[in-house]
């Protein structure tokens, strides 16, 4: 009796897992800008466009650029949430709906990272500044972490049948 309640709860723990890991890729690189003319490359972290923070301009010289930015912070958030959920309550339908509709957003709004970041800098009249003298790439974490949420949302709406293949 005891094994069989056990195999309910490994898929939720391996979408938590999942949602933990994509929450840790907010401390890797989100987005990376390549100066056109100087060839030159900065970075942000997914934490510092998601809370805000400085951005140091010159050695020893920084300005509080960043300003807090709720869709980046829900990008990261939501597979976490996803993953919580998915291992706190059973297979059911309601469940399974909200469960799996925190990871798709997540990934939704991981692989949008990009697009979100004017809210950051402050409006786009300040990242249309950015953009005319820099290339704007999406950074590792973000991807990490959109690949991730979308294979927690498998794993969340395919609960019940990876419980059934277990046991």
């Amino acid at each position: 009796m005891a094994k069989k309640n056990l195999k309910l709860f490994i898929p939720g723990a391996i979408a938590l897992v999942l949602g933990i890991v994509a929450f840790c890729m907010m401390f890797v690189d989100a987005v990376t800008y390549s100066v056109k003319l100087l060839g030159g490359e900065f970075s942000f972290t997914g934490m510092k466009l998601a809370f805000g923070g400085e951005i140091e301009v010159v050695s020893g010289v920084s300005i509080d650029a960043l300003e807090f930015n709720i869709m980046t912070t829900l990008a990261f958030i939501l597979p976490l949430v996803g993953g919580v959920l998915a291992l706190l309550f059973k297979n059911g339908l309601i469940t399974k709906i909200i469960t799996t509709a925190c990871f798709v957003l997540g990934a939704v709004f991981l692989f949008s990272t990009t697009g979100f970041t004017a809210i950051s800098l402050g409006g786009q009249d300040a990242k249309d500044a950015l953009t005319a003298v820099c290339e704007e790439k999406l950074a590792v974490g973000p991807i990490v972490a959109g690949v991730l949420s979308v294979i927690g949302a498998v794993v969340c709406f395919f609960k019940g049948t990876i419980a059934k293949m277990i046991g």
